[in-house]
């Protein structure tokens, strides 16, 4: 097949296009050969250049750090040349070194040689002081000079620091040790002063242990430096090729801080160190290329104007597909001219068009990576802030979240997207939050809301989510932005602050205590609305509140408050209260029980007085009471006994004769016991009354009963209206029942079987009326002599009721009439009930 062509070749000849193009070659190539060395030159040069660059830069940064060791090291000389501490007042150099502590903001610490501290600014004065030796404190001992320490790890959470150390001198020997603590921000604010694009710089300690980094400073501080930076040494000294931590090729470039002894580094990225390299070798190549066409297109044109214009033509076709200029062909003949310049001017004007295609794509090319720069400053702003940051489309779907989102939800952006993001809120909660968000969205105004959720564990959370409307330049809306707040804790607190409100309001509430509080410095009066109650009002100032308080109580109320605020005394107390609206109340005054602390301020001085109300009227009137009861059961008592021992003495008598035989002492016996058993029956009937006072229907029945034989005839008729009888007046009363009851088993008509009693009773005037008489009994005779019944009927009855009793004697049976007076024996009489009523009503209560 190559035999073939090169006979064809033979046959045919080569076109003189193929012989002009040569020569071209022959011609540019020494130019081009040329060109090529120069640009080799240039790029040595300019690698050059961009290395010396470097190498002054990484010398500046050295020589900022040395400026700034030595600004430190001044200020430890100027300490430690203090006569303060070599006069051994460590308490005056301790404030002049807290007065620099002060003002530069590092912490300074004086150490014996062997790291005994004498002073450390870092802890609060007459702190104990530990050992703390320093690993440069040997040096700095040994050379007598200033040591710059290295990498020393920080407080728990805390970024590393390093030591700034000179010996402090005295008698010509290092006495102390004198050091500044530095945190390696201080040199990581060096660093990032006046950064160049895309470079980054960093900071070895002598042990190669990083203690500042122009980026991620925060997590890579103290940790061993990138070994891989100087994997190849160049020719240039201190500079190496290798890779960084994102395995990218960069130029490393280092120099000592002559100071501290420590290395300072920049990684530059070789792609923009070769940058302008590739620059020039792509405008020394295109000037090339134009320069041999420039030649091709000449040479054609000389030798051959007019015997190849056609072929000019065809090739001027080809270029024109291809975005090439087109030349002009200069020849004699008119058509072809004037079809070359249409040619040549189709393609200028395409080569237009693509200029301007190529410069349009390019502006977006550099907007599109302007975006991209934003959008990934966006993220990483978004990703650091410690809040949940969501973005959506204009049709309400989410297109972004942050970090956040999978620390408390595990979601990322794609889990939320087509209305997942509901699956994180609360149930309860969706329907209202997704009307409130529908709302803003169709209005485009400002969301706000809060609401519960669901996190990655399970648990309830609260968050306050808010959004705003996202517009473009031209006012489109593009969607929301916005940010959710964790409002757990505030939640929790809010609820715990009104169950504790509730609480104290439900336990004061449930004892009927009343709150209220005085503001000292303007003397107002704050009252709950217990308060208020138990008062009747509400008083706003001292004078109104002294207004409502007893005048009898006044004195002592204002001074249990003078000994309150002067610490002198708790304030406990009860007083009486005449509120002016208040209903009127049985007895005058009602009774209020007061407590109250006072509230200071730092000072110790009084700023309010804050207690508690309670109204004790019911417990006051109820001690009265006990107090009456107890006189009234003295008074019984001593009645009862007096009673008891008139009985005694009837019953009793005649027994101490000499002729008294066994039968009389039981029959003596027998009725003391029957009276005694009488008087503790009506004594039942006043115990289940309170000693109140009794019905004379119940006196009657209990103190009748036992004699009422059971059958189908009654033995007594009792008929009788409801009749309250006093204590005294039911006593005598019972035992005159049960003497007249005993005569009539005795000798009057219950001692037969057909026998009966009528007693009756009525009251007029206030006057009692009660009869009784006896019928279908043995004929009745009069007694000859007057025994113990009939005295204690007519005499000790008629004395104790202070009233009259008449006993008579007809044939058909025994007729007892008692008439007494209603009220109390020695109590006032009915005209004068009324000023006694009231003071014995307050003792039983309202």
């Amino acid at each position: 097949m190559i035999r073939r062509r090169l006979n064809a070749l033979r046959r045919d000849g080569l076109s003189t296009q193929v012989y002009l193009v040569a020569l071209a070659i022959a011609l540019i190539g020494p130019g081009l050969l040329f060109t090529a060395v120069l640009l080799g030159r240039y790029a040595a040069l300019e690698r050059t250049r961009f290395e010396q660059d470097a190498r002054e830069s990484v010398r500046g940064i050295a020589l900022s750090i040395d400026r700034d060791m030595a600004g430190l090291v001044s200020v430890l000389q100027t300490l430690a040349a203090s006569p303060r501490l070599r006069e051994g007042g460590l308490a005056s150099f301790e404030r002049e070194a807290r007065a620099v502590r002060d003002t530069t903001g590092l912490d300074l610490s004086l150490r014996r040689p062997d790291g005994s501290q004498l002073l450390n600014t870092a802890l609060p004065p007459g702190a104990p002081l530990p050992q703390d030796p320093h690993p440069e404190d040997r040096e700095v001992v040994a050379t007598q000079r200033p040591v710059i320490g290295g990498a020393r790890p920080g407080p728990a959470g805390r970024p590393p620091t390093y030591d700034v150390a000179v010996p402090v001198m005295a008698e010509g020997a290092p006495a102390y040790v004198l050091s500044v603590t530095v945190p390696v921000e201080r040199l990581h604010q060096i660093l990032i002063h006046d950064l160049a694009p895309g470079w980054t710089t960093g900071i070895i300690d002598r042990a190669g242990i990083l203690l500042a980094r122009s980026t991620d400073h925060a997590s890579l501080a103290g940790q061993p430096m990138q070994a891989t930076l100087r994997a190849h040494p160049t020719a240039a000294a201190d500079i190496w090729e290798g890779t960084d931590r994102q395995r990218r090729p960069v130029l490393y470039v280092e120099t000592k801080v002559r100071a501290a002894g420590w290395t300072v580094g920049a990684s530059i990225p070789k792609q923009r160190v070769e940058a302008p390299l590739r620059h020039w070798v792509v405008a020394f190549g295109g000037f090339g290329l134009l320069a041999l066409a420039i030649s091709s297109v000449l040479a054609v044109r000389l030798w051959a104007r007019v015997a190849e214009p056609l072929r000019q033509l065809a090739a001027a076709g080809g270029a024109l597909a291809a975005g090439q200029p087109v030349p002009r062909v200069s020849t004699p003949i008119r058509e072809i001219r004037q079809l070359a310049d249409v040619l040549a001017d189709a393609s200028e004007s395409l080569r237009r068009r693509i200029a301007e295609r190529d410069q349009a794509l390019g502006e977006q090319s550099r907007s599109l990576a302007a975006l991209r720069e934003s959008e990934a400053r966006f993220r990483h702003m978004a990703d650091s802030a410690p809040a949940l940051i969501w973005m959506t489309d204009a049709e309400g779907e989410i297109t972004f979240v942050n970090l956040h989102y999978g620390y408390m939800f595990g979601r990322s952006t794609d889990t939320l997207t087509r209305g997942r993001w509901r699956e994180i809120i609360h149930p309860d909660d969706l329907a209202s939050f997704e009307a409130a968000f529908e709302d803003a969205f169709a209005e485009r105004r400002p969301f706000r809301c809060a609401t519960r959720v669901i996190d990655k564990h399970g648990a309830t959370r609260w968050i306050l989510c808010e959004g705003v409307a996202r517009l473009d330049d031209q006012g489109r809306f593009l969607g929301y932005t916005g940010c959710n707040v964790d409002i757990t804790e505030a939640k929790v607190a809010e609820t715990a602050l009104r169950e504790g409100e509730e609480r104290l309001r439900l336990a004061l509430a449930a004892g009927r205590l009343g709150t209220w509080e005085i503001d000292l410095a303007s003397g107002q009066h704050r009252l709950s609305a217990r308060s208020a109650e138990i008062f009747g009002a509400a008083p706003l100032s001292h004078e109104a509140w002294t207004r409502t308080v007893h005048p009898e109580d006044r004195a002592r109320i204002e001074a249990a408050l003078a000994s309150l605020l002067a610490g002198e005394a708790e304030y406990r107390t009860e007083f009486r209260i005449r509120p002016e609206e208040a209903p009127p109340r049985r007895n005058g005054a009602r009774w209020v029980s007061a407590q109250a602390i006072v509230q200071r301020d730092a000072g110790g001085r009084a700023r309010r007085v804050i207690g508690i109300h309670q109204e004790v009227t019911e417990r006051k009137r109820a001690e009265e009471h006990l107090r009456l009861l107890v006189h009234e059961l003295n008074h019984r008592v001593k009645n009862t006994l007096a009673t008891v021992q008139s009985i005694a003495m009837q019953s009793l008598r005649g027994l101490d004769g000499p002729a008294v035989d066994a039968a009389t002492i039981d029959a003596a016996k027998a009725a003391f016991e029957a009276r005694l058993i009488a008087l503790a029956r009506v004594h039942d009937v006043l115990t289940r009354e309170s000693w109140e006072g009794a019905e004379l229907a119940d006196v009657v029945k209990d103190a009748l009963a036992p004699l009422d034989a059971p059958g189908a005839q009654p033995r007594f008729a009792v008929r009788g209206p409801a009749v309250r009888l006093p204590p005294r007046i039911a006593l005598s009363i019972a035992m005159a029942l049960h003497e007249l009851a005993t005569n009539a088993v005795k000798y009057g008509a219950l001692s037969v079987p057909a026998g009966q009693v009528a007693l009756t009773w009525g009251v007029a005037e206030g006057r009692l009326s009660l009869r009784w008489q006896e019928r279908g009994g043995p004929s009745v005779v009069p007694p000859t002599r007057t025994g113990f019944g009939s005295r204690l009927i007519e005499r000790s009855l008629a004395r104790e009721l202070d009233g009259t009793v008449s006993l008579s004697f007809p044939r058909e049976g025994v007729i007892c009439t008692i008439v007494a007076p209603l009220g109390e024996p020695g109590a006032a009489r009915p005209g004068e009930e009324g000023a006694q009523a009231p003071r014995r009503r307050a003792a039983g209560g309202p």
